[in-house]
């Protein structure tokens, strides 16, 4: 039985047919399996799910892939040779200009294929490949992971530069059709292997889906104009470009899922993608470790490394310390680790707290094994003696910036003067003396208890809690402990007294929102003039709020309150879309900047690390509660959806 078609059209197939012969596992699963045939003379690849056939193999494309040369169009890639099991499928090579090409298809669970384009140059050669997809679903609902589509669109990941006109962005490489409770789709590797070529297109109107690794753009000067310190600039084309003998390979997941919502069409591409890296231990995970990776750049900007993390495709090619950190240690990759640390520049050190996350990051990597940067590791130590007086930790101006009382800490247009000392800033200067003294600088046992007693004398006694500064008593900050947990996570060292934490955690339960904590607020919880509670208005940052919750177990808090309150913020967090924001709103609950935003991956390790030094063995209680909000279940195969199951949906 076969649904090949010979042209680029689309049988109308019973939409009642299809419902009803749809293949579910039996475990559940909606199945999703390849059936390779010869037509034509080449070898084709459909989609099955059961008795159905969900993905077609035009003439146009198939196998599903096509290949564009310089001076050409896209054609398609027509392989003759087969080889390898049913479940580990090998097709070619094929040649295709100066290019041999090998299409691996292994079945990764009864509901996920992946694909792996191998291309070996034998001369230089520049090439761009697109992915397909043809499902047969003619009434099906076509969407990307943000929104949902009716005419044929064209995304970008690139983030940051002068994309093609009128394209719009998309964190997540993700093109998909959801009908009949089902969606099926397909995701684009992290665009940092992609040579940060990676696109998305949909087209309903001739059934077509797809993930490009370029577009045949010409060569343009890619130019990022705003930074705190540097602009920079590249040459950029919409080009893959091999050298001779070179090899790369680029790898896509099919995959099909449950799915009764758009809110559904998110969970399931993270899922998919989380089952093809091996990080599906639980949906939380899937979703904080597919942020890291997803962004993750090629450094083509800079010659220090080469790889760095950037926060959000909005701001463009350039790594800041701490996002760069959370990243790191979130997506737990040792080699994105090294490289990402190496992108970290001078320029880029010597303003809000980032010489103390660079000294903390420079202790993981010597732990990893990987090579300290000894010279910049120096200038972060200098710097932060420097800027410190009795323990405590000044946070010099940044010279060009829009407000000279600005960017001294990560909520960086929150305004300080030069004579006051952020309280978030020292608990990661406590963090950092640890970290100059285990990479072997100057640094004293008495040095770092100077700093611990700097951050303590911080505590507003009268108002029990955390100012958001010492000059601003009368302003809770709820950034203010984050840095004593990464501490903790790093050295296994209280650096607070449960007094203090338990006092600020109980002033927070009575002044908190119903979305979160505001990260800067009256003391009563209100917001302060002219804030309007979202970003560092009066938002609430997730990492923030979580660390606050992790330290206030460690300071003794029963675990299982904590964990409640966990679940609490996260729920917050995951109410709009399967993603953690840049902030959300505590006017509204709604986020507010970018989604799928950078930091937060960094929550999966802090929670893995306080779990591990606290004895805590076994399912994490946080995960599986989100989990079964979600409806994620996991089986054998990894993690997968139902739907029927979630108690956190929101409405279309």
């Amino acid at each position: 039985m076969r649904c090949f078609v010979p042209s680029y059209t689309r049988p109308i197939l019973s939409l009642l047919a299809m419902a009803t012969t749809a293949g579910f596992a039996g475990d559940g699963r909606v199945e999703l399996r390849p059936r390779v045939f010869t037509t034509n003379g080449a070898l084709a690849i459909e989609c099955w799910s059961g008795k159905a056939c969900v993905g077609l193999a035009p003439a146009i494309a198939p196998a599903g892939i096509q290949i564009r040369l310089p001076g050409g169009e896209f054609e398609p890639v027509l392989f003759t040779k087969k080889t390898g099991p049913h479940d580990r499928i090998i097709l070619g090579p094929a040649r295709v200009g100066a290019l041999t090409v090998k299409l691996r298809i292994k079945q990764v669970s009864p509901s996920s294929i992946e694909r792996t384009l191998e291309v070996t140059a034998t001369a230089p050669q520049k090439f761009a490949a697109s992915f397909d997809f043809f499902p047969t679903d003619a009434a099906a609902t076509y969407a990307t992971f943000s929104e949902s589509v009716s005419q044929p669109m064209l995304y970008d990941t690139l983030g940051g530069g002068p994309n093609i006109k009128n394209t719009p962005g998309q964190t997540f490489p993700l093109a998909a059709i959801r009908s009949h409770g089902r969606v099926f789709g397909v995701i684009g590797d992290c665009p940092a292997n992609w040579e940060n070529r990676c696109l998305v297109r949909l087209d309903p109107q001739h059934g077509r889906l797809g993930v490009l690794n370029g577009d045949g753009r010409n060569a343009y000067e890619l130019r990022i104009k705003y930074d705190a310190k540097d602009a920079y600039h590249c040459q950029m084309d919409g080009w893959q470009s091999l050298t001779t003998g070179e090899t790369r390979t680029y790898v896509t997941w099919l995959f099909a899922e449950r799915a009764e919502t758009h809110y559904d069409v998110q969970l399931a591409g993270h899922l998919a993608l989380a089952n093809g890296k091996g990080w599906n231990s639980s949906g939380l995970e899937a979703i904080l470790r597919n942020t890291a990776y997803l962004l993750c750049r090629r450094n083509l900007m800079r010659e220090e490394s080469r790889y760095l993390f950037i926060s959000g495709i909005g701001y463009g090619w350039k790594q800041w310390v701490s996002d760069g950190f959370w990243m790191a240690v979130g997506l737990d990759d040792r080699e994105k680790l090294t490289e990402a640390y190496r992108a970290v520049f001078e320029n880029r050190v010597t303003y809000e707290d980032n010489a103390q996350y660079y000294l903390i990051w420079s202790v993981l990597v010597k732990r990893a094994g990987g090579q300290v940067n000894q010279p910049l590791a120096k200038l972060a130590c200098d710097f932060i003696s420097q800027h410190e007086t009795n323990g405590v930790f000044y946070p010099p101006p940044l010279a060009g910036s829009p407000s000279k009382k600005g960017w001294k800490t990560y909520m960086d247009i929150l305004e300080y003067d030069d004579d006051d000392a952020p309280v978030s800033d020292q608990g990661f200067h406590c963090g950092a003396l640890m970290a100059a003294r285990e990479l072997g600088f100057p640094v004293t046992e008495g040095d770092i208890e100077r700093a611990i007693d700097g951050y303590k004398r911080m505590f507003h006694t009268a108002g029990a809690y955390f100012p958001t500064s010492v000059k601003k008593p009368d302003q809770i900050g709820q950034d203010a402990l984050y840095g004593a947990a990464l501490t903790y996570a790093v050295f296994g060292r209280k650096i607070l007294d449960d007094t203090s934490v338990l006092a600020h955690m109980r002033t927070t339960a009575r002044v908190q929102t119903p979305f979160g904590m505001r990260v800067i607020s009256q003391a009563d919880g209100s917001l302060l003039p002219k804030h309007n509670g979202s970003y560092v208005y009066g938002g609430s940052w997730f990492l923030c709020d979580a660390a606050n919750y992790l330290l206030s177990e460690l300071h003794g808090t029963p675990a299982g309150e904590a964990n409640s309150n966990l679940v609490w913020r996260i729920e917050k967090e995951l109410a709009w879309a399967p993603a953690f924001n840049e902030s959300i709103s505590t006017v509204t609950g709604k986020p507010h900047g970018h989604v799928l935003y950078s930091w937060n991956s960094g929550y999966w390790w802090l929670r893995r690390e306080f779990r591990r030094r606290l004895g805590e063995r076994g399912p994490d209680p946080v995960a599986v509660a989100i989990d079964k909000t979600l409806g994620v279940l996991r089986d054998r195969h990894g993690l997968r959806l139902e739907p029927s199951s979630a108690t956190l949906r929101p409405r279309e």
